[in-house]
């Protein structure tokens, strides 16, 4: 008996019969209808500064709006500089109006420090944007090596070292930020691991302590970002605008950088605790307890171990 004919295939010769029902995922009603509202279809997502990234159709960056008209805004100030405004080099550097730099400026050239603080308004608004794009499922493409995702953040040489990517000890080179899975997967460990162990540091206070912690740039910008968009709808000229928000600006800075940071400790927690659950699995096995006790582990380790 020739087997069935597939379109674009060979027969099928194992002949599989018509009445053959597959086994069905077990999935509970919230997944189904996660996947037939299509909240986790995969779509462009173009962020404020006009970049690309992969994001869930159902979720949202609760800031986009707000990083929008703060940009919108900083682009109508910069519309009217000359080119080489902000040439590195002073003699090539052109002047620019002094309507344009703020009221009762006079027409000049901008000094270094000047355009350093115009440049940092803007580019730490992307690192921001960055940062809760990954942790709201706005971004959840990854980087070609190499590529850094960040403006101010790791730029060292121009805005100096407070600007350092934060580390941990298994993460020198800096940080990753995960995207929506690995944040919710990470939280939710630490979210038992808090709970059972009481050892999870924190800042802020209240039974979601260190989600806030954790998830800062979502948490605590928003009022920062308020508060410059507030600032910049008030101020004419862009030297005038960058001055006007630049100590909100560090605070956003702080506030990606605390999360990176807790991120790191976050990400170091679970590997002790992979680590402890590895150790009381072994003691099991006779070859590798006897290797722990006559060799590796330190007499407080074994008497912890109770071996």
């Amino acid at each position: 008996m020739a087997g069935k004919t597939i379109s674009g295939a060979y027969p099928d010769s194992l002949n599989f019969p018509d009445s053959i029902i597959p086994k069905s995922s077990k999935i509970s009603d919230t997944q189904k209808a996660l996947f037939s509202s299509g909240a986790l279809n995969i779509v462009d997502h173009v962020d404020p500064f006009g970049r690309t990234c992969k994001a869930y159709a159902g979720f949202q960056n609760p800031h986009d709006s707000t990083i929008r008209q703060i940009n919108e805004k900083i682009q109508e100030q910069k519309a009217g500089l000359p080119d080489n405004w902000d040439h590195a080099t002073h003699s090539l550097r052109a002047e620019v109006d002094g309507s344009l730099i703020g009221p009762g400026q006079p027409t000049r050239k901008l000094t270094d420090d000047e355009i350093r603080q115009i440049k940092l308004t803007e580019d730490v608004l992307k690192d921001v944007t960055y940062l809760t794009n990954r942790q709201s499922g706005m971004c959840i493409s990854e980087l070609p090596a190499g590529t850094s995702p960040w403006s101010a953040l790791g730029n060292t040489s121009y805005y100096g070292s407070d600007f350092a990517v934060p580390t941990s000890p298994s993460s020198p080179g800096g940080v990753v930020v995960p995207g929506l899975p690995g944040y919710m997967s990470l939280l939710g460990t630490i979210n038992s691991l808090a709970t059972t162990l009481s050892q999870v540091p924190n800042v802020s206070s209240g039974p979601c302590a260190f989600i806030e912690d954790a998830l800062g740039g979502l948490m605590k910008a928003g009022s920062v970002l308020n508060e410059i968009l507030a600032k910049i709808l008030q101020v004419i000229g862009i030297l005038s605008l960058a001055m006007a928000v630049v100590g909100l600006v560090k605070m956003l800075l702080d506030i990606i950088k605390g999360d990176l940071q807790y991120l790191g400790q976050f990400i170091e927690l679970l590997k002790q605790a992979a680590l402890a659950g590895l150790l009381e699995g072994i003691l099991s096995d006779p070859c590798l307890a006897y290797l722990l006790t006559a060799g590796i582990a330190t007499f407080s380790t074994i008497k912890t171990l109770g071996l």
